[in-house]
């Protein structure tokens, strides 16, 4: 039961970050996303909700294959919630509604995380993995995230890690 609550609240929180940066509307609970500044691959934003001031970096891939399917926009991202007092949440949209039969999962230099899904979001699945995860995306050079569609699409996400390290200190710096 926990962790079917955490898989909801980080959906509800996923959705409401996403859609505020996506759209850059203000949605309940929400104003509209600030830019902290963009370093290479890597935008660092500021944003409130009902429980406060949020954090977070996000990216989007630098390839995305096959490149023949319609998909939504794709996003990665590193939230802190300064309110309830966490770090680190590791968030992605695929752009498409996740087969739930499939296991998702995270390449950060060849080390393999596997990963939750909830619709077009998920996250890591362990979220004592969290601090080592950004870790290593602070030393890497590139991460991969594999999918599969409910239409049975395998998709492949890469992304440069250029420019993490400065997005996050910017996060770090503001959610104090």
């Amino acid at each position: 039961m926990k962790i079917k609550m955490l898989k909801i609240a980080r959906a509800v929180s996923l959705t409401t970050i996403t859609l505020t940066a996506l759209l850059s509307a203000p949605i309940a609970y929400a104003q509209e996303a600030k830019s902290l500044g963009t370093f290479k691959y890597w935008t660092a934003w500021t944003n409130k909700d009902a429980n406060g001031v949020i954090c977070y970096v996000s990216s989007q891939p630098q390839d995305s294959q096959p490149t023949n399917v319609n998909r939504d926009p794709i996003h990665f991202m590193i939230i802190h919630r300064k309110g309830l007092g966490t770090k680190n949440e590791v968030q992605t949209i695929v752009g498409y509604p996740i087969s739930e039969t499939s296991s998702p999962s995270v390449i950060v230099d060849g080390k393999t995380y596997p990963m939750l899904a909830e619709g077009s979001a998920a996250w890591l699945a362990s979220p004592k993995d969290e601090t080592a995860f950004v870790d290593g995306m602070k030393r890497g050079s590139e991460m991969i995230v594999k999918g599969k569609s409910k239409r049975g699409t395998n998709t492949t996400d890469t992304y440069s890690l250029s420019g993490v390290t400065a997005a996050m200190a910017e996060i770090d710096k503001a959610c104090k």
